[in-house]
């Protein structure tokens, strides 16, 4: 099948997904999968589409399926991670987190930060490339997540030491009596959300869903480990609509602040130590 047959084809389904310009689109999907330039694609009307790239088209646009898990790869910052469906695909949003983290480090010195909740080790890498000079350390309640993170720092060529845990449960105690700062992207979705969205449904649910309100992991951290949300300096991304509620949850634990993202929603939460 030619390209231009293909988009004659499928017009009406992407238009009604919202893909506007069906053309550049495809290209831009071809590009990715096939490692040819975009310009060179979207300029051959006759370019053929064999059955296997075919197959992976449909997957992605009818299906929904991330066009990342197919080609097994995601830019974040100014690098490239290695993702699969044991990992969230890094959004544009958690490199403002990044961004916020690092004003965070360089106004307080801090030398020792943990990433809890690391999935593909997006922030915690992004933080060692930017200051290599202090400790990075990651955990994840995934085993195969983790795997990933560890690929990435190994690919990336970052020292970053990793810890299987749930939350704080196997982190060693030396290590949380150092941290000065924790940063993390937890899960904060909402079940409802996550069971009608076709966006999320390839992406793993343990990294995404945190209850019927989305709150589930900001209550077991205040009722699990209060001494620690206490006594450490904390920024988490969440999402606008249920952010007032974690705002709620963190305030008896320190000064609370919120922070808008480059579309200008409410985002992120920090909280200072008590």
């Amino acid at each position: 099948m030619r390209l231009n047959e293909y988009i004659k084809n499928n017009r009406e389904i992407m238009l009604k997904k919202g893909i506007f310009n069906p053309l550049s689109f495809v290209a831009k999907l071809i590009s990715k999968i096939k490692k040819i330039e975009f310009s060179k694609i979207i300029l051959d009307r006759d370019f053929e589409i064999d059955d296997k790239l075919l197959l992976l088209l449909n997957k992605i646009i009818i299906e929904d399926y991330p066009v990342e898990y197919i080609t097994k790869s995601a830019e974040f910052m100014d690098f490239e991670l290695y993702v699969d469906e044991n990992v969230l695909i890094p959004r544009i949003e958690t490199e403002d987190l990044v961004k916020i983290a690092m004003k965070i480090i360089e106004k307080n010195k801090y030398k020792n930060i943990l990433d809890l909740g690391t999935g593909s080790g997006a922030i915690a890498i992004a933080l060692k490339k930017s200051f290599p000079e202090i400790n990075i350390y990651a955990s994840d309640i995934s085993e195969k997540a983790l795997k990933v993170a560890k690929k990435n720092a190994d690919k990336i060529n970052v020292k970053i030491e990793f810890f299987e845990s749930d939350i704080f449960y196997n982190i060693p105690e030396e290590v949380l009596k150092k941290v000065d700062f924790i940063v993390s992207n937890p899960p904060y979705v909402e079940e409802k959300f996550y069971i009608n969205s076709n966006s999320l449904k390839y992406e793993p649910e343990n990294a995404l869903v945190a209850g019927k309100d989305g709150q589930d992991f900001f209550l077991r951290l205040s009722n699990e480990f209060p001494d620690l949300l206490f006594e450490k300096h904390y920024l988490f991304e969440t999402t606008e609509f249920n952010i007032e509620k974690t705002k709620e949850i963190l305030s008896e634990f320190g000064i609370i602040k919120i922070y808008r993202d480059s579309f200008e929603i409410n985002r992120f939460v920090e909280k200072l130590k008590k």
